[in-house]
């Protein structure tokens, strides 16, 4: 009973969704006990605005996210207001905006893409979500030996470490063959989190333990050891192409 991530003694009043439950999780949760209330708060406020702002929102509109008020999922972001569809076909999605303003890359048939930026003020909450995901998984595997180790990490979850943490997003999804999903062991359990639209692997590159979390198409790797660069060169061996965040690790591989 004491705090993974600050190592209080509480209070402890709520459960914690690993992979929030405003991406559509409801079965991969820790019982209160795990996270006090303290740090529960500031895990929600930066989650709340990473899947609010940024191309989270988007997927977990695209893949027809139910909200708790069993609403269909919404975001804003870029100067779009995105909608679920839930009753629709899948990938359908209603995004209003004031559309000249927007840039959209027309084709011939009339259709389009929009180019939604990787690097952007949501980076940082990104990037502290995929560490708080991958430290919670940690603490399930390894308990008490998590509870002592990892701590710069915990500390950049809860804000008393300001360092810049980067993670990287994978182009493509080809080296998912190098990976094994934490819940391999458990088959049916991995049918129902990929219904949802996700998946977690866990996987060790050099000295560092790499969280790899997909959601949609939506597919990223941070250390959750050190924010210290070299491991993502796995990528070029793997000839997997990535972008890192923010912005100062943007190189651009692949």
């Amino acid at each position: 009973m004491h705090c993974i991530f600050c190592n209080g003694d509480g209070p402890f009043s709520s459960e914690e969704h690993i992979v929030p439950q405003s991406l559509g999780n409801d079965l991969v949760i820790l019982a209160p006990g795990w996270i006090c209330d303290s740090c529960n708060n500031i895990c929600s406020a930066f989650e709340s605005r990473a899947l609010s702002s940024s191309i989270l929102g988007i997927e977990r509109c695209r893949l027809g996210v139910i909200t708790k008020k069993r609403k269909p999922a919404k975001s804003s972001l870029y100067g779009m207001d995105w909608f679920s569809e839930p009753t629709e076909d899948a990938n359908v999605v209603s995004v209003q905006a004031d559309w000249p303003t927007i840039p959209v890359m027309w084709n011939e048939s009339g259709g389009g893409k929009i180019v939604v930026p990787l690097h952007d003020k949501t980076n940082a909450d990104l990037a502290k979500l995929l560490l708080k995901i991958g430290i919670e998984l940690l603490a399930v595997r390894d308990t008490g030996e998590c509870r002592e180790i990892r701590n710069q990490a915990k500390m950049a979850i809860v804000g008393t470490d300001d360092s810049q943490w980067p993670y990287f997003v994978l182009l493509n999804k080809e080296c998912v063959s190098n990976l094994s999903s934490v819940f391999y062991s458990t088959p049916n359990v991995r049918e129902y989190i990929r219904s949802i639209g996700f998946d977690l692997y866990l996987h060790a590159i050099d000295d560092h333990e790499v969280l790899f979390f997909e959601y949609g198409e939506f597919f990223a790797a941070i250390s959750l050891s050190a924010p210290s660069l070299g491991w993502e060169k796995i990528f070029e061996d793997w000839k997997v192409p990535y972008v890192g965040c923010p912005i100062e690790y943007a190189h651009v591989h692949g």
